[in-house]
């Protein structure tokens, strides 16, 4: 099934970039990034004054252009796989069944805390992150398919970026999310 390959595409080009996928929920991935320095972010973030690109660390801006590169390496093999592009062909079995069929990914990336644990029972442990910057991850994601693209970034992880990557960061809307007070940018790129 198509779905293996996407996961394997997806899963071994964010452990390529620095990432670890960490579990499937439905039809998404939850796929997490450690910055090597999160109190400066923790700091800058609390400060209320946003980010300062010009005295943010190197590691913490090369973490987050990788973290969005990553998406961008999933998305072009996607869009070249043979096995994918025979299951979005026209003459493919599932087309005749789903008219329109394609398989097609949503990526949302934004950054911030999280509790990382085990959850779980005695018989069966899981790893997770639990946030409000979690949840904020999926609805970029559910959101790509409102704003037709394949990639939304959170201003909050485009603000981490190096200078010459918010450069190829196109903002398409500043929204109020449901659950928050404070509007926030969304940036996709143009591929």
């Amino acid at each position: 099934m198509y779905v293996n390959q996407v996961a394997e595409i997806t899963h071994s080009m964010v452990d390529r970039y620095g990432g670890a996928a960490n579990k499937n929920i439905g039809e998404a991935f939850l796929l997490v990034w450690k910055f090597k320095h999160p109190e400066e972010l923790l700091a800058m973030d609390e400060s209320g004054e946003g980010f300062n690109n010009e005295s943010m660390c190197i590691e913490n801006q090369i973490l987050a252009d990788t973290s969005i590169f990553s998406f961008l390496k999933i998305i072009a093999k996607l869009n070249k796989y043979e096995q994918i592009l025979r299951y979005n062909s026209k003459k493919h079995k599932l087309s005749k069944h789903i008219p329109g069929f394609k398989v097609k990914m949503g990526f949302g990336i934004h950054q911030g805390w999280a509790i990382e644990g085990a959850i779980g029972s005695y018989f069966k442990v899981d790893a997770s992150y639990l946030s409000p910057n979690v949840n904020m991850a999926a609805r970029l994601e559910a959101a790509t398919k409102q704003f037709g693209t394949t990639l939304l970034v959170s201003g909050h992880l485009r603000d981490i970026t190096s200078p010459e990557f918010q450069l190829i960061l196109r903002e398409i809307d500043c929204v109020t999310v449901k659950g928050s007070i404070k509007p926030m940018r969304f940036y996709t790129i143009d591929h």
